[in-house]
């Protein structure tokens, strides 16, 4: 599990999603066996979750966006597959983003997965 840890987090520093960290925050990390057998690296952000104030915001019904498309000729589409890591962070809540490992102190720049509030962003 560990090797797992280091190579997901070699990832996200190869393609700029976290940077080193010297942040007073540290939210840990676990490693969790998927269905088929590979590891998940997550982020335990349920401290910081609990001291955010939740501001829900209501998803647009399917039937209003395909309505709104009718007359429309041209589609495209994106791969949002790491779509979280596509939204800047405000400067000052970077710091709230970091994490711990065996290894090293990381922050995200990029929108991490299981903040609480980051879903209405997208």
């Amino acid at each position: 599990m560990r090797q797992t840890l280091r190579d997901e987090v070699r990832e996200m520093e190869d393609l700029g999603v976290i940077r080193k960290s010297s942040s007073p925050y540290a939210s840990p990390v676990v490693v969790v066996k998927k269905k088929d057998g590979t590891n998940r690296v997550c982020i335990d952000y349920r401290r910081l979750n609990k001291l955010t104030i939740f501001d829900p915001q209501p998803m647009t019904p399917p039937v209003d966006i395909f309505q709104g498309i009718e007359k429309d000729q041209y589609f495209s589409k994106i791969d949002l597959s790491k779509g979280y890591w596509q939204i800047p962070l405000r400067k000052e809540d970077i710091p709230k983003t970091a994490f711990v490992t065996m290894d090293c102190h990381y922050e995200f720049p990029w929108m991490p997965f299981g903040k609480m509030n980051s879903g209405a962003t997208l």
